[in-house]
């Protein structure tokens, strides 16, 4: 796969992990504090291997660095940001780490290529899971909607979902907590 397609998966993949660590923010804000809707949060991640060599994916032992084949792994790896610039930058709340391995790739007749992704987002007071399904057509990533299934610290028993949509140079996850 070329740089450009593996740089558009692992993107993918990373706004799974953000969506992760903004949940726990989101879960933290006192009630009445927050945006009109407390259960809403919206944060950006950026991938921290951004410019450097592409050392987030990483090909099934045997097949080609250049197609995805069954099995190969994305790693993640982002900054978690509030989604409002301060100065010259995104305030820092945390970081992500985690997972996807390609489950299917397309046949004859498939239509897509999916990814299982298991990620953990850390932030300030603890840490949050996601979890889900993140589909490719042809190699880029397809906007997503993924489970938060847990938290430790202040974010035990987090739960709810999580919309990863794609910009330019990161991802924007949407959480949605219950």
């Amino acid at each position: 796969m070329n740089r450009s397609a593996r740089r558009a998966a692992i993107i993918g993949s990373a706004a799974l992990a953000v969506a992760v660590g903004t949940a726990g923010a989101a879960a933290a804000a006192p009630r009445g504090t927050a945006a009109p809707d407390a259960r809403t949060l919206t944060v950006f991640a950026f991938d921290i291997n951004n410019g450097g060599p592409d050392p987030g994916f990483i090909p099934v032992p045997g097949t080609s660095p250049n197609r995805f084949a069954q099995g190969d792994e994305l790693i993640i790896n982002d900054q978690l940001t509030l989604p409002k610039l301060v100065g010259k930058g995104f305030p820092i709340i945390g970081h992500d780490s985690g997972v996807c391995t390609l489950t299917r790739l397309p046949e004859r007749d498939a239509r897509q290529t999916y990814a299982s992704c298991v990620v953990t987002a850390v932030v300030r007071g603890g840490s949050l899971t996601v979890q889900g399904i993140l589909s490719f057509h042809g190699q880029q990533p397809l906007p997503a909607t993924l489970a938060v299934t847990g938290g430790t610290g202040r974010y035990t028993g987090a739960a709810g979902t999580v919309h990863v949509g794609f910009a330019r140079d990161h991802k924007i996850l949407t959480f949605r907590f219950r």
